[in-house]
């Protein structure tokens, strides 16, 4: 069982990273952790979460996260060393980590060596804290030894809650617990605006300069150290341990393969009164593969278009274009512009105007910033009404707010605040961990997010996405990305997407997808959110699988898609009323429903647990008993009452 931000079940398998599945549970004395690969998980002391996480990372100039390889873990007197090596082609860092676990603190300390000269954005610990500790009172101390107090911000912070850290003090309910940090100036962001479940506090200050180069036989040496006490009981430093020194280590995969009953008890589920929202409008991105959907793989007839990012100055934007439009199978297009000025979408407007495309939306967002500056947004607004005058069909809704994530709309809206048309962002929960259990954990964060953009656009509609596995363009790259082929009118060589390392993720295609797709829906689709697009259309981040069949989760949004517009219905699950709030229940059933165009009641679950589930549906005419195996997604109907 997890701790991770309140997530009490086991991650479907096929979320997980192999470094997931093999994890170690260690435990000394008052102490335990998880061990996934480097990262040392879930640190609890005397049964009281105290910190998510303490991971060694390494990112480079354009704050990719370097894989870190794992070669040897050992056991000590007092913990474990672990020994490895950082990087995608060979090696670049060697690196050892040690971790001390004592009666009262536990220690993590870490020594890099560079082997291959590069150019780093960062390198060293960091420091993961839970969610739930927002609103609590924290200490900070400075280098000089002055101290601050702070409130962990229940919005997400646009900004740094605490810079120039040399520790952190703070109370939970049962254990006061210090960090100390050395080997480097921290500092901490609220990661939630990525949807990370988490408060991290990192090396070296993002004020000075970056990226810096590193030569072969720098090193870094870092540590932290964890220091708890039980409240009103606390012990001394030297205190004897109540255990042996030896660490335990059981794998994690051991202790899932003790259970026996496939199907465990029953998880009560109750259909409430009608909520105040609707299901939003259900869109999928243009493909960025090389086959772009030329194969005869097909979307859900009921997905609502196709959105599709260009910048003008891309020589293969008639191709683009056109692959939209054929995808589209004569839907409309949300077009999202990468623009400089907003006289350079004309052609491509005039294109689409004298096609007779249906364009339902356009944003215009500048090249450099990711954002959409008034000045911008004013000329497209031109150039669409002087384009459109003349024509029976209605002119596209101009849309403002970023292509990036969260993050830049928290940060910026303030520069478009004189804007009063419809506002989108993007989410993609793989910008720092590829974790299954962070993809887990960012539903929970989507709805923290949403929650925040709703208030910042103050009445004005919604548009979240795309919503991808992986980022479909580096925002913070210090180097420029590839094209492609210029002038390639069948996209041999794809587009976009399909050049950025890391977009394409294997669990694309992974069943329990389908359940994570569903709690995505239940945690966004909150009124002021108007319409919703997830992954590409088709290829290796598409709803379609490479054999033309539909994915779970391109199963899943099919459904949900029929919904559109339709009015939301509450559910309950295992007590839990699922939505904005809690989109995941603590059985790892996630649902979201609604009531049809006949008037019956639709239900969607998912699984999102690696065990089997059976769910109990009440509050309807009769009971309804649905099976879900691990990750699975259904789809029930509650006939009306007398139909």
């Amino acid at each position: 069982m997890t701790s991770r931000s309140g997530t009490t079940f086991r991650v479907a398998s096929d979320l997980l990273l192999d470094r997931e599945r093999d994890a170690l549970t260690v435990g000394r004395g008052p102490w335990s952790a998880s061990l996934r690969g480097s990262e040392v998980d879930d640190i609890t002391f005397d049964g009281e979460p105290v910190l998510r996480s303490i991971r060694f990372v390494v990112r480079d100039q354009d704050w990719k996260t370097l894989p870190v390889i794992v070669d040897a873990v050992d056991r000590t007197t007092s913990g474990l060393a672990l020994r490895g090596r950082v990087g995608d082609d060979g090696e670049t860092v060697a690196w050892s980590l040690s971790v001390d676990l004592g009666a009262s603190t536990l220690r993590v300390a870490v020594r890099a060596e560079v082997t291959a000269a590069f150019r780093r954005a960062r390198i060293g610990l960091i420091v993961l804290q839970s969610p739930a500790l927002a609103g609590t009172e924290l200490v900070v101390g400075h280098p000089e030894g002055s101290t601050t107090t702070v409130r962990l911000p229940e919005h997400v912070a646009p900004h740094q809650p605490a810079i120039r850290i040399g520790s952190l003090a703070w109370t939970g309910d049962r254990v006061a617990t210090t960090v100390r940090f050395s080997g480097d100036v921290f500092e901490m962001e609220d990661q939630r605006n990525w949807t990370d479940a988490s408060f991290k506090t990192y090396s070296t200050p993002l004020s000075l300069p970056f990226p810096v180069a590193l030569a072969v036989g720098d090193v870094v040496e870092q540590s932290v150290e964890v220091s708890c006490a039980r409240v009103g009981a606390a012990e001394p430093a030297d205190a004897p341990l109540a255990t042996p020194l030896a660490v335990t280590v059981v794998p994690e995969t051991g202790l899932a393969g003790q259970r026996e009953d496939p199907i465990p008890e029953p998880v009560e589920g109750r259909i409430g009164a009608p909520l105040d929202g609707t299901i939003p409008t259900i869109w999928t991105s243009v493909s960025s593969d090389a086959d772009g959907g030329r194969a005869g793989a097909e979307i859900p007839d009921t997905i609502s278009g196709i959105l599709v990012e260009i910048d003008p100055t891309n020589q293969d934007w008639p191709a683009i274009l056109d692959r939209a439009v054929r995808q589209a199978g004569g839907g409309p297009l949300d077009l999202r512009l990468v623009l400089g000025t907003g006289e350079e979408a004309e052609p491509m407007l005039r294109r689409l105007r004298d096609a007779a495309v249906p364009v339902v939306r356009v944003g215009a967002f500048h090249r450099r910033t990711h954002l959409s500056e008034v000045t911008l947004l004013t000329a497209l607004g031109e150039v669409l009404r002087t384009l459109w005058a003349e024509v029976p069909t209605p002119q596209p809704e101009l849309v403002g707010g970023t292509r990036a994530h969260f993050t830049e709309l928290n940060r910026n809206h303030a520069r478009f605040e004189r804007w009063t048309g419809p506002v989108a962002f993007s989410i993609t929960p793989f910008m720092h961990d590829r974790g299954g259990h962070q993809l887990v954990e960012s539903l929970g964060m989507q709805a923290v997010v949403v929650a925040d953009a709703v208030r910042i656009a103050d009445g004005r509609p919604l548009h979240v996405g795309p919503v991808t596995l992986g980022a479909r363009y580096n925002a913070v790259a210090t180097t420029r990305a590839s094209a492609g082929d210029p002038r390639d009118p069948e996209l041999r060589a794809g587009f976009g997407a399909e050049h950025v390392p890391g977009a394409t993720d294997e669990r694309q295609s992974a069943e329990a997808l389908g359940a994570w797709v569903v709690g995505s829906v239940t945690a966004l689709a909150v009124s002021g959110v108007e319409s919703l697009s997830y992954f590409e259309a088709t290829g290796p981040r598409g709803l379609v699988a490479a054999d033309g069949t539909l994915t779970a989760a391109g199963r899943a949004l099919g459904w949900i898609t029929e919904l559109s517009g339709r009015r939301r219905v509450a559910v309950e699950i295992g007590g839990v009323s699922l939505g904005a709030g809690s989109p995941v229940s603590p059985a790892g059933v996630t649902a979201i429903a609604a009531v049809d165009a006949a008037g019956d009641t639709v239900v969607i679950l998912g699984n999102l647990c690696e065990a089997p589930v059976r769910v109990v549906l009440t509050g309807a005419s009769e009971p309804h008993t649905v099976d879900l195996a691990a990750g699975a997604v259904a789809r029930v109907v509650i006939a009306r009452s007398g139909s």
